[in-house]
């Protein structure tokens, strides 16, 4: 039939929005034997609605065209039924959506001037929730951190659970500092610190940087390097040929001769 012919219906959210989006609507519930055959023949199937519309929107939408008595949505929110309390406000609906003409809806909470904390619709629906799942860097960075706090404090508590358990078992944990040697018991364990490994690394750092300094003054001019590397090549080859002399008198030596 022709009154069950689909239609777009163009809709602006707002008298400033610059963008439409378009519904599709078409007769729904023209069986005239079922129960509450008159409200079934005012009712009108809507499809494709703007995120963030409610049944009180879909309501006051369609009030443009007649008196509704009913609006409800689908769960997915993206489709409902507006039920008209007479035939003439669906054919007034279907009428407009066939010439392909706009319908501006300014109210609800796509209405100019409404309540910054009320929940956006439309296209501002689609931004919002683009933005929610990206908090931006600096919720990012605090993420981060707190994540790093967290795994240092993690670190420090297994490493003091590892030094109770070494101070349990009756060894002494050995901790590197600077200074002099010193003993103290903290949670019953017994913790040196300083002595002989504090020594041991300044000494290796002051016999480092002794022969680091030596090497600077020895080698600070190019043609001193390659006499040195000279003088150690000579001195190589000087005992590659004694140690073949030697071996040589080795096999001479070791040489059986029974007759």
């Amino acid at each position: 039939m022709a009154s069950e012919k689909i239609h777009t219906l163009g809709l602006r959210l707002g008298h400033s929005n610059p963008f439409l989006q378009y519904l599709v609507v078409k007769p729904h519930g023209q069986s005239k034997n079922s129960a509450g055959a008159e409200n079934s023949a005012a009712a009108l199937f809507v499809s494709g609605l703007p995120l963030g519309v409610d049944e009180d929107a879909l309501r006051e939408l369609f009030e443009a065209f007649g008196a509704v008595s009913q609006a409800v949505l689908h769960p997915l929110k993206r489709s409902g039924i507006v039920v008209f309390r007479a035939e003439s406000g669906r054919a007034a609906a279907l009428k407009y959506a066939a010439r392909g003409q706009v319908l501006e809806f300014a109210g609800g909470r796509a209405a100019e001037g409404a309540d910054e904390e009320d929940e956006p619709a439309g296209v501002k629906a689609w931004v919002a929730e683009h933005k929610a799942a990206r908090p931006g860097n600096d919720v990012l960075q605090q993420q981060i951190d707190d994540w790093m706090d967290a795994h240092d404090a993690e670190q420090e508590r297994k490493a003091r659970e590892k030094q109770e358990a070494m101070g349990g078992d009756g060894w002494t944990v050995v901790v590197r500092a600077k200074g002099r040697k010193r003993t103290r018991e903290e949670g019953g364990v017994t913790v040196q610190t300083g002595g002989v490994a504090a020594s041991a690394a300044v000494a290796a750092a002051a016999a480092a940087a002794k022969e680091s300094q030596a090497d600077q003054r020895g080698d600070f001019y190019r043609f001193q390097r390659r006499e040195r590397r000279r003088n150690e090549l000579v001195e190589l080859r000087q005992r590659f040929d004694e140690d073949r002399k030697r071996l040589a008198q080795l096999k001479a030596a070791r040489n059986f001769r029974p007759y």
